[in-house]
């Protein structure tokens, strides 16, 4: 498409001085000379004067002349050819080119005049207009304000045709995502007082879908297969049929490679079209393909490689008998060499394929030319601005001066983003000497702290009003430190913990931790208050591993809210009410992370096992051993924006070898909710405990334990928990725009009494949806929203509000 210009305007300047011919300076009333654009030379000498060699001529003053807007101490400075400097054509050349790529002038004249041995320049420009004004018309389909979102131009700033273009291409292609194929925008311009007004004409045409695709010259494959190997969908039901000119540019590459992956080396796809279809409003697409023959895989050999054996290389790609030829065989192999020997420290090295065609089959020689393994001559970090170097840098495994190893690299990178300080994480390498490498890890820091007030209500606690501040970063050091307070009718919380990931620059880990809480639950008022001191390392195996052992001293009272009566409260809770008994524990915890994001991964497994041991040598009056194992494994899935997490949690609640008191029953494990220790979705807080356990009793409606009940009613008791829990979960997380996550969830669970009463198939099973926001200063907010399939009540869903946590 052909653009207009201004009225009289000039298409670029061309330098005179380099085409030889010469005209003379502004004011001697002769004309220029012809040629728009060119710039003129001149290289005479003042009259009675002796010209002088080119040669010796120095660069005497630089003025210039029809500017307009432009300011003259910014031309010349862009110009870049001072006064003193030895002339030269060049020198004027590159100047003027200079000034050229401003984009602010039509035409640019270069006049000279000789005067002794100094060579004067004059710079006369003609500015392009400034756009006044920009306009639409022509679109009935879209909004002028939608249009005007997808401006580049702006008005003020000087007319280029090559931005107008730029904003012509912009255009289109907003209209032909959204089916106006045939759309065309012209543009047309008017010089005013004010200055050029640019009026972009908008030809829509008719909205239009694919609804065919055909493959032309094809008669290898079904089109259904070489339809899923493009992007491009024709129509369907819901979706498809657009038109993306980026998509079917790819499609050309995206169906060639299918071809060439499964055995048609030679195919070439010439190109494709869009043709009228059936209806004004309906397009086929038509991808035309030179299939060519199929070829099987013939031998596989390698050359050159020394570093690593034979035995190594030859597994990356062993054809089987009839396997077809594969060029995404090749490239793995090729890949697979390059990690290898990236692994054994060779950055340089070269991994070349070779095909040879023997009748029907490819043979295929790689040849490997190592070179020289690279060591790490430096290590820098980029992009921290709160976190402190010493706390990026001790969790670096590379080392300077080692021998470049790249599983090192990937483990440094992956244990930088566990930190949970950084958005992404981005190694980078510069050559240094010789074989040498430096490495830059470019970090990008978000928001750690939190800092939040405000109000909520759930079904176990009642309304609450809440002020939480906390930083896992503090002061840049690494150190976690975080303060809980909320208050409400149901329930109070208060809480302060510390932690020092490094303790006096070693890997050993320190933290405290002081609570007191009150909550109400279904039969009983809960009151806890105590500390606890914990102490940790990490593990030389297995490889991302961490130990802890901590120490906690409570005091655990438990309160009747009047609802029974006294006989039934002893036989449910098994606690004498108003009494306080004290826990002393230690418990030791085994944490093995690899999972490559703190939120939301995508490959890797946590595994953990916790113990506690209450009572017994360590005193107290509360004694039992109670322990949680528990396995996420992060997968892939079918669909690359999918991450399926698998998770398994058992427990077990236990007295000591002849004890006679029993476990303390606050402590047994219940199932239920979205928040809870052990939550199950779809089911209310604390609701799944063993079915002996659920019973219907009469309570008081008259809390005043002298007066007589006025009424009773029935109510469903679920108390207490098991002594044995299996938990499961499927869950599928995705994006759906940044920072929102949607998640699909399975839950699966069950608790029981005794060994005995153990069915791991007999479980409550709850499933639904839910998203996750993580908010800087908030953390995590969500929400799911569950089916329990077996609630003892009846089926039903149950939304559960998620706050600072995320089950993922």
């Amino acid at each position: 498409m052909t653009l207009p210009r201004p009225s009289g305007g000039a298409s670029g300047g061309a330098l005179g001085g380099a085409s030889g011919f010469t005209a003379p300076a502004p004011g001697s009333g002769t004309p220029a000379a012809p040629g728009a654009g060119s710039a003129a030379d001149t290289s005479g000498a003042a009259p009675g004067t002796e010209a002088t060699p080119a040669a010796t001529l120095v660069i005497g003053t630089v003025s210039v002349t029809g500017n307009v807007s432009t300011d003259s101490t910014r031309i010349l400075r862009s110009f870049e050819v001072p006064s003193g400097m030895r002339y030269s054509p060049d020198l004027i050349k590159r100047g003027v080119n200079k000034l050229l790529a401003l984009g602010l002038f039509d035409d640019i004249q270069i006049y000279k005049t000789v005067r002794g041995s100094a060579m004067d320049l004059v710079i006369q420009v003609r500015e392009r207009p400034r756009i006044s004004k920009i306009v639409f018309s022509g679109n009935h389909k879209k909004d002028t304000e939608d249009l005007e979102k997808k401006l580049v131009l702006r008005t003020g700033e000087p007319y280029s045709p090559t931005l107008v273009q730029a904003q012509i291409d912009s255009l289109l292609k907003f209209y032909r995502e959204d089916g106006y194929a045939q759309a065309a925008v012209d543009a047309v311009t008017d010089t005013t007082a004010q200055g050029l007004e640019l009026r972009l004409v908008v030809h829509e045409g008719e909205k239009v879908k694919i609804t065919r695709i055909l493959f032309t010259g094809n008669a290898a494959f079904p089109e259904k297969k070489l339809r899923k190997a493009i992007k491009t969908k024709k129509k369907r039901l819901i979706g498809g049929g657009g038109i993306d000119q980026e998509k079917l540019d790819g499609d050309d590459e995206r169906l060639a490679d299918y071809y060439h992956d499964h055995g048609y080396r030679d195919a070439r796809v010439l190109g494709h079209e869009l043709k009228p279809g059936d209806t004004p409003r309906h397009l086929t697409l038509e991808f035309t393909v030179e299939q060519g023959p199929r070829y099987r895989a013939g031998t596989v050999a390698w050359g050159g490689n020394h570093e690593l054996a034979d035995a190594t290389v030859s597994k990356y790609w062993e054809p089987k008998p009839g396997e077809l030829y594969s060029h995404a065989r090749v490239e793995k192999a090729q890949q697979q060499a390059y990690a290898d020997y990236a692994e054994a420290g060779y950055l340089y090295v070269g991994v070349e394929p070779q095909e040879t065609v023997r009748d029907s089959f490819v043979d295929v020689s790689f040849q490997v030319t190592e070179g020289q393994p690279s060591h790490v001559r430096m290590v820098e970090i980029t992009g921290n601005k709160a976190t402190r170097e010493k706390v990026i840098r001790r969790e670096i495994a590379v080392r300077e001066g080692d021998r470049f190893k790249r599983s090192t690299l990937v483990r440094s990178q992956g244990d930088l983003m566990r930190l949970g300080f950084f958005e992404e994480v981005v190694p980078d390498f510069a050559p240094a000497d010789s074989s040498d490498v430096d490495i830059i890890f470019k970090v990008k820091e978000k928001t750690v702290g939190t800092a939040s007030a405000g109000a909520g209500y759930t079904g176990q606690g009642g309304l609450t009003g809440f002020v939480e501040s906390g930083h896992s970063n503090v002061l840049g050091n690494g150190q976690s430190l975080q303060l809980h307070l909320e208050r409400g009718a149901k329930t109070s919380d208060y809480s302060l913990s510390f932690t020092e990931p490094w303790f006096r620059d070693t890997p050993t880990l320190l933290g405290f931790s002081v609570f007191a809480y009150k909550r109400e639950l279904d039969l009983y008022r809960e009151q806890r208050h105590g500390g606890s001191v914990r102490v940790g390392r990490p593990l030389p195996w297995p490889d991302y591993s961490h130990g802890s052992l901590s120490y906690a001293l409570e005091d655990v009272k438990l309160d009747s809210l009047g609802l029974l009566d006294a006989v039934t409260r002893q036989a449910l809770i098994g606690l004498p009410f108003g009494a306080t008994e004290r826990t002393s524990s230690v418990t030791a915890n085994f944490l093995r992370n690899s999972a490559d994001h703190p939120l939301y991964p995508k490959h890797g497994s946590r595994f953990s096992i916790t113990s506690d041991f209450a009572g017994g040598a360590f005193g107290g009056a509360v004694n039992y051993h109670k322990h949680r194992i528990e396995e996420r494994l992060y997968l892939p899935s079918a669909f690359k924006f999918l991450t399926t997490m698998v998770r398994v949690r058992v427990g077990v609640l236990a007295s000591y070898a002849g004890q006679h008191a029993p476990v303390p029953v606050y402590e047994r494990f219940r199932l239920g909710g979205g928040t809870t220790p052990d939550p199950l979705r779809g089911y209310d807080d604390y609701m799944v405990v063993p079915t002996k356990f659920i019973r219907d009793i009469e309570t008081q409606h008259d809390y005043d334990p002298n007066a007589a009940p006025d009424s009773t009613r029935t109510s469903r008791v679920r108390y207490p928990g098991g002594r044995y829990m299996l938990l499961t979960t499927i869950e599928q997380q995705f994006p759906i725009v940044h920072p929102l996550h949607g998640v699909l969830f399975f839950d699966a669970g069950n608790v029981w009494d005794g060994r005995r009463d153990i069915h791991p198939f007999d479980l409550k099973v709850g499933a639904g949806v839910g998203f996750r926001m993580e908010i800087p200063l908030l953390g995590i907010i969500g929400f799911d929203y569950g089916y329990g399939f077996n609630r003892d009540d009846r089926p039903r869903a149950v939304g559960h509000f998620i706050i600072g946590q995320t089950s993922f």
